[in-house]
């Protein structure tokens, strides 16, 4: 059993890192190869494909771990009944999208061509968690990967070869075309793999079990999508599709570092709550605060290259998104930092203050949106993302304190790291132009990081050195 976890960990870790990364650089590509407005209105679509991703399966994933041990006779075909729940939905969405866009076709700007691709799209995201949360709970970790490389790989393969030939006019059409083909094929491997066998029975218990545990999770998950992507979706409606693209441009170099810390976080996960069934507190204050440190160090080195990534990845008309890439970044610090207290709530399943929270940031992260958007320029939506995850974090800070009835993190060194990162964040934001400055915050920040880390790093130097000679 510890070989097969350490075998799908890995494959897990490896697979989110190529694939993070493939996104990542093929980004100047078609940076290069749409206009602004095209851009824009792809990421608008990709982050109204999110919201429904999470409406046509209704977080229905979410149950299958449960399933595995509750439903242990019927398990294959309580995964196919999830798949069934899919299907109606996003029937029923199709059929609502097509009713709004016939009579609104105007008011939500998109044609009947971009409404039955989301439909379709939400539906196979949808099948893919399905399919592969059931891979992850048997350990599946190869099937795992070829699903994921299948719907990245022929998602971009599809987008440059509809772009070249069919849609050369539209090439925002032929980006839409190949996302969502890539998609489809991985559905349609899907869909054999689970009904090869048989199509199983409809089973209305199934449902009910199943809705039970993933309809509380639905509010949780679109408030998520929401939190990320609701700027871009109302720059384009309430400014231009040009500055909507301009702005996503902007989530592109936070790849970097949530990359990072996304796998670094599997690892946080488990050992925190080792240390807390142990009742470790003071380890979990020294790691919390390490972890800390190794967050905001990356944040700020990220910062201080932001004119360098972006001259490197885009072309001269997102040149002025510098110090909105900044600021994103100090938002999506914030949104990383959440990592250390949200533990606290899962290991006491009060997962009920997670929904809360996320909802609540949610609906002010709208608010704050509109308000700074009707006043004022596209820009200003990077100051509501920074508002929203910085209250996101203050509220989890608060809850880990209210469950656990003391302050289990470092919160006097961290309020200060807090501060320290601030200013330097500041620094970087006003010399964007002056590279010299920022080189010294680099080298400072770089150094202060090994002083910090030095017996972790020197240590594992010497360990290699001598693993290498012998």
């Amino acid at each position: 059993m510890a070989g097969k976890l350490i075998k799908a960990g890995l494959a897990y870790t490896i697979c989110n890192v190529v694939l993070r990364g493939i996104s990542f650089f093929t980004v100047p590509l078609f940076i290069r190869l749409l206009t602004p407005e095209e851009f824009g209105k792809y990421n608008v679509f990709i982050s109204i494909e999110g919201i429904l991703f999470v409406i046509s399966g209704l977080a229905i994933h979410t149950s299958i771990k449960n399933a595995l041990y509750d439903k242990k006779e019927t398990y294959d075909n309580y995964v196919k009944n999830c798949v069934f729940i899919d299907i109606a939905v996003s029937i029923l969405i199709g059929i609502l999208g097509n009713l709004v866009c016939l009579f609104y076709s105007e008011a939500i700007d998109m044609t009947f061509t971009e409404v039955n691709l989301l439909t379709v799209s939400g539906f196979c995201q949808s099948l893919i968690s399905i399919y592969t949360a059931k891979l992850i709970m048997n350990y599946q970790s190869g099937d795992f990967v070829a699903v994921s490389f299948i719907t990245v790989i022929f998602g971009i393969a599809l987008s440059l070869l509809f772009i070249f030939t069919i849609f050369d006019s539209q090439r925002y059409f032929g980006r839409i075309w190949g996302a969502v083909g890539g998609q489809i094929i991985a559905a349609v491997y899907i869909l054999w793999r689970l009904f090869r066998n048989g199509l199983g029975h409809l089973n209305l218990g199934d449902w009910r079990y199943g809705l039970k545990i993933s309809l509380p999770i639905v509010p949780h998950g679109i408030s998520q999508v929401i939190l990320s992507s609701c700027d871009r979706i109302m720059i384009k409606y309430i400014h231009n599709a040009v500055f909507a693209g301009i702005y996503s441009f902007t989530y592109t170099v936070s790849l970097i570092p949530q990359i990072l810390f996304a796998s670094l976080s599997k690892v946080w996960e488990p050992w925190f709550f080792e240390q807390m069934d142990k009742g470790d507190d003071d380890a979990i204050r020294k790691g919390s605060y390490h972890f800390f440190i190794l967050i905001s160090s990356t944040f700020v080195l990220m910062a201080c290259i932001v004119p360098e990534v972006v001259k490197i990845m885009a072309t001269p008309e997102y040149y002025d998104c510098m110090d909105i890439c900044i600021l994103i970044l100090l938002g999506c610090y914030f949104a990383t930092l959440y990592y250390i207290p949200c533990e606290v709530e899962y290991f006491h399943k009060k997962t009920k203050y997670i929904a809360f929270s996320t909802v609540s940031c949610a609906v002010l992260n709208i608010i704050l949106n509109y308000y700074l958007l009707t006043h004022y320029s596209y820009k200003s939506a990077a100051i509501a993302t920074v508002v929203s995850y910085f209250l996101y974090f203050l509220f989890h800070m608060y809850m880990a304190r209210r469950i656990c009835g003391h302050w289990l993190f470092d919160v006097r060194r961290m309020g200060i790291g807090i501060l320290i990162f601030f200013v330097l964040m500041a620094i970087t934001l006003t010399n964007i132009p002056n590279i010299l400055v920022r080189i010294l915050v680099f080298l400072c920040v770089t150094g202060y990081t090994y002083y910090y880390f030095r017996d972790f790093i020197d240590s594992k130097v010497r360990a290699y050195i001598t693993a290498w000679k012998k």
